[in-house]
C-alpha cells in the first residue's frame, strides 16, 4: 500500500511539472532570426534583407561574420563559405566590398559609393576616378594621400576610415609637400594641396636663375570642388599659369606650346602642349632640371 502511494505521488508530481514546463515553453517567443540562420534574402542583391544593408546598419563590422564563418571566411561553424562570391584575394575584406566596383577587384574606389550612388556629382564619388585611376596630369594618387592609413587588430582589414560617412580625411606626405592641406566638408573643396598648385621654387636655390622673373616660381594654389567633375577644373593652366607666376613670360603661353621648345621641358610636354611623361609632372620636383 505504501509503495502504491509513493508511485501515485511521483506520477502526480511529474504531471504537474510537465504541465508547468509546457506552459512556460509556450510563452517563450522564438527569436526573429534563429542563431546561425540569416533571414530570407540575405544573399540576394536588391532584397531589403540583403547583407550589404545589414552591414551598413552595423558599421561594416566584418568581425561579426568571422564568429560563424571563420576568420578567413571559409565556412567555419556554418560550413558555408563567403569566398564563393567574394572571390578576390582579400575575400570580404577587399576594398570594393563596400565601395568601388564589386565586379572588378582592381577598382576599389568609388564609382559606387556606400549608398549605391554612381554619378560623379555625388559627394561620395566625386573625383575619385580622376585621382586614383585616370589621372591625366601625373601619376595616379594612392588612397592614403587623402585617407588615414592606420589599421586595426585584423592585419588585413583597414578600420580607420570605417564608420559613418563622410570618410575621414588625413592628407599624406606628397599632398602636404608645401604645407598642411585642408579639406572643407561643407563646400567640398581642397586647399593648400601641393598637387593643385601649392608650390614655390626659390630663385636663390636654382642653378638656372636666368629663367626667374621674380624671387619665386610658384603655383596658383587652386581650390577645386571635389564633386564638380565637368572638366572645367582640369584645364592645363588652372593650378599654375602657363608659364607659372615668377617664370619668364608668365602667363603668355596659355596653350603650353613653348614649354618644350627650348628643351627645358622636352620629353615632359609635347609641342602641342600635352603632358607626355606623367611621372615627371606633379612629382614634387621642378622638372627639366630647374630648381
Amino acid at each position: 500500500m505504501k509503495t502504491l502511494i509513493k508511485y501515485l505521488i511521483v506520477i502526480f508530481t511529474a504531471s504537474i511539472l510537465t504541465a508547468a514546463c509546457s506552459k512556460l515553453e509556450d510563452e517563450i517567443s522564438p527569436p526573429l532570426t534563429p542563431l546561425g540562420v540569416h533571414p530570407e534574402g540575405f544573399a540576394k542583391p536588391g532584397n531589403p534583407d540583403f547583407h550589404a544593408v545589414w552591414f551598413k546598419e552595423n558599421n561594416y563590422n566584418l568581425k561579426l561574420c568571422q564568429q560563424c564563418h571563420a576568420n578567413n571566411y571559409s565556412g567555419g561553424l556554418t560550413g558555408t563559405s563567403c569566398l564563393s562570391c567574394h572571390t578576390g584575394p582579400e575575400g570580404p575584406e577587399a576594398c570594393n566590398t563596400c565601395h568601388g566596383d564589386f565586379s572588378d577587384p582592381a577598382q576599389i574606389s568609388p564609382p559606387r559609393d556606400l549608398s549605391g550612388n554612381t554619378g560623379s556629382t555625388a559627394r561620395g564619388v566625386g573625383s575619385h576616378l580622376s585621382h586614383v585611376y585616370n589621372n591625366a596630369f601625373g601619376e595616379n594618387i594612392d588612397c592614403y594621400e587623402c585617407h588615414p592609413r592606420e589599421t586595426g587588430s585584423n592585419d588585413k582589414y583597414v578600420y580607420a576610415h570605417v564608420g559613418n560617412p563622410p570618410a575621414d580625411i588625413a592628407f599624406g606626405e606628397f599632398a602636404s609637400k608645401s604645407g598642411q592641406p585642408i579639406y572643407n566638408f561643407d563646400n567640398l573643396t581642397c586647399s593648400d594641396v601641393y598637387c593643385h598648385g601649392n608650390f614655390a621654387f626659390k630663385k636663390e636655390d636654382s642653378e638656372f636663375q636666368w629663367i626667374y622673373a621674380d624671387s619665386l616660381i610658384q603655383g596658383e594654389n587652386f581650390s577645386p570642388v571635389w564633386n564638380k567633375v565637368d572638366n572645367t577644373q582640369a584645364a592645363c593652366g588652372t593650378c599654375h599659369l602657363l608659364p607659372p607666376e615668377g617664370h619668364l613670360n608668365a602667363g603668355a603661353d596659355p596653350e603650353a606650346k613653348t614649354c618644350s621648345y627650348s628643351g627645358c621641358h622636352k620629353g615632359i610636354v609635347s609641342p602641342e602642349g600635352k603632358i607626355i611623361n606623367k611621372s615627371l609632372h606633379i612629382n614634387g620636383e621642378p622638372d627639366g632640371g630647374l630648381k
